[in-house]
């Protein structure tokens, strides 16, 4: 080892002889050159090494302390021989963080103080570490939480080494929320995994085991045999711990039939056969122990990481001399591994070697050392018991006031939500009255409009009928005024002129008596009321036929016993104001009339082939149509009005009437 390390150096001088301008960095010599170089040098090279020197030199002498502090951890990761000790990479580490205020990246201020807290841990520096990890924890933002994982699981590390069950479950606990948040399951696990070692330290077997048998499901889910066999052996450590011995063997064993994956864990495969070896020492089981002992010390070439001081691989062959009654070279064993187990501060194999040189004090009849190697293990299980036990009890009871506080919290979470939802639920029901009343009061707004228009189209119909009533009245009076008045005046006058024998006069005084006639019958028609509808229209209907060159045609049922005698009046008024209409505008040359009974009432149809009009232009314009008049005198008798008319094709003219 020494002479491997000698030529090492002398290469690395020689090396360094011959190439000066890398030895000592000189302020012309331009950093983006040196970055060049290193990037094409072998990083494992000693010559990579130097060049990272360099950079860092060049970086603090340009001021480009984030480059600078970017080289300074690529040293500290770096393994050739120029990275000569942890306390050169400290030196260089506390450089670069005296910077910091000057580094505008928040990662690489904090993986600088991550770095520095590793450098402690590795030194077995544990209070150190632990404050660098929290510093590294202040100068990482969020986005910067993979890291800030990392510092919370190495932190819980460096404290789960001090015996510090608290602290480092926290840490643990804060490292696996952060780790599954960002959907990082592997590191999410390996930070379970040290939970349960935490637990398994201090007897806390039941935590333990939840947690191993997740970490085993999760394992089996993903077809993972190594990580599965690593909980077995772990669960196999907790059963010894607790002196279920079957279960402990059947998880070795277990394990071990599982150790044949590609690739080969050596180690692993290693600590189960010494484990085996050990059990079945344990056992008196000679040939089993040898066995497995024998296959542990085949495979230990292919693990450097185990060497001859391991305690594992000592109290095995000290367990086997035992059982072989070499008292002596087992006793030198023994005490060798108890010597390593208290160097690394192993607590179970502490406990085993002192168990393993009682033993053997007592086959080398010595019940002086005997007794006082039972006594030093019975006082270090009570003071472990103790630690142990207060630590538990520390642990039990922040959980009870952690639960205790998350319950309250819950509770008054639960009264909050309760006190929302009602308010909720009163809200609804004030929006909800709110807005009934406001449904509500337009409705009865729109109601009130509506019979507020209801009434006053009622009273407009009154108004019409009455008015149309009245007109009636007052035409029956002129008619008879001028038919018992004016008409007996001109046929006295008439019968004097005839006396007389003025010819001339007699003609004139016929004209005016018929044109008096006309007058009163179109203001009043008398035929109505003598003779009924029916004879009265066809009276109109033929008189039209003779008197315009309009074809006329009809059919007129006879409907007197039917229809009452408003009713008969209001059909005629109609039929006149339809051909006076027809007369007027449709410049027709036939017209049609048919009057007839349709189930429970009577429709009146007037039909020309005139030229027709657009009704759906001049929908309301009835006073310019002449309908306005029609439609009152139906509606009076709250009837139904058709018009049905196209340019070109005529009119036609529906009036109905229930009765």
């Amino acid at each position: 080892m020494n002479q491997l390390f000698f030529l090492t150096k002398f290469w690395l001088i020689t090396s360094l002889l011959f190439l000066p301008e890398l030895a000592i960095p000189t302020q012309a010599q331009n950093l983006d050159s040196l970055i060049q170089k290193y990037e094409q040098s072998d990083p494992s090279d000693s010559i990579a090494g130097v060049y990272l020197l360099q950079l860092i030199e060049s970086a603090e002498k340009q001021k480009a302390y984030d480059q600078m502090a970017e080289y300074t951890m690529q040293f500290y990761h770096h393994y050739s021989p120029v990275a000569k000790s942890t306390a050169q990479k400290q030196e260089l580490l506390r450089r670069a963080i005296s910077y910091e205020s000057k580094i505008e990246d928040s990662e690489t201020r904090g993986s600088l103080h991550l770095k520095l807290a590793g450098a402690f841990y590795d030194l077995q520096q544990f209070d150190s570490a632990i404050l660098e990890y929290s510093a590294a924890m202040e100068r990482f933002e969020p986005k910067d939480s993979i890291f800030l994982a990392d510092a919370y699981f190495f932190r819980g590390q460096a404290n789960d080494y001090q015996g510090n069950l608290l602290n480092g479950m926290q840490d643990y606990q804060e490292a696996e929320k952060i780790y599954s948040a960002l959907g990082d399951e592997e590191y999410a696990n390996y930070v379970k995994g040290g939970m349960a070692i935490l637990f398994s330290k201090f007897s806390i077997f039941n935590e333990a085991e939840k947690i191993r048998n997740e970490l085993i499901s999760y394992a089996l889910a993903n077809e993972n045999l190594q990580e599965y066999a690593i909980q077995l052996y772990n669960k196999a450590s907790d059963y010894q711990k607790q002196g279920r011995k079957q279960e402990h063997l059947e998880h070795l064993l277990k394990a071990d039939s599982l150790a044949v994956f590609e690739p080969v864990d050596y180690y692993l495969a290693v600590m189960l056969k010494l484990n085996l070896s050990i059990y079945y020492g344990e056992q008196a089981d000679l040939e089993k122990q040898s066995d497995y002992l024998a296959q542990a010390k085949t495979l230990l070439p292919k693990v450097p990481t185990i060497s001859a001081s391991n305690p594992t691989y000592l109290k095995a062959q000290g367990s086997l001399a035992y059982n072989q009654g070499k008292y002596d070279a087992a006793k030198k064993l023994a005490e060798q591994s108890l010597q390593n187990a208290k160097a690394s501060e192993n607590m179970d194999h502490i406990i085993h070697s002192y168990e393993l040189l009682t033993d053997i004090h007592q086959k080398l009849n010595e019940p002086q050392k005997a007794l006082e190697t039972h006594q030093t293990l019975i006082h270090y299980k009570d003071s472990l018991f103790t630690a142990n036990q207060a630590s538990t009890f520390s642990y039990y009871q922040t959980l009870y006031e952690t639960e205790k506080k998350e319950l309250e919290i819950l509770n008054k979470t639960q009264e909050i939500e309760s006190i929302n939802q009602k308010n909720s639920a009163r809200l609804r029901w004030i929006f909800l009255i709110i807005s009934l009343l406001i449904v509500g009061a337009t409705v009865i707004f729109l109601w009130k409009n509506l019979q507020h228009e209801k009434r006053k189209k009622e009273m407009q119909s009154k108004f019409t009928q009455e008015l149309l009533k009245n007109q009636e009245q007052e035409r029956v009076r002129i008619s008879k005024d001028l038919h018992d008045g004016i008409g007996q005046s001109l046929l006295l006058i008439k019968n004097k002129v005839a006396l007389a024998k003025d010819t001339d006069t007699g003609e004139l005084l016929d004209t005016a008596i018929s044109e008096l006639r006309a007058i009163a019958r179109s203001l009043h028609p008398m035929q109505l009321e003598k003779l009924g509808f029916t004879k009265a229209a066809e009276h109109l209907l033929e008189q039209i036929d003779q008197e315009t060159e309009i074809f006329v045609s009809y059919e007129i049922d006879n409907l007197e016993s039917v229809l009452n005698k408003n009713i008969e009046l209001q059909l005629y008024r109609i039929l006149q104001e339809s051909i006076n209409n027809v007369l007027k505008h449709s410049d027709a040359s036939a017209l049609r009339v048919n009057f007839r009974k349709i189930e429970q009432a009577v429709e009146l149809k007037i039909e020309d082939n005139g030229q027709g009009f657009d009704f759906s232009q001049k929908l309301n314009d009835f006073q310019s149509l002449g309908l306005k008049t029609l439609k009152e005198r139906i509606a009076s008798l709250s009837g139904t009005m058709k018009v049905n008319s196209e340019k070109g094709m005529g009119t036609s003219l529906s009036f109905i009437v229930y009765v």
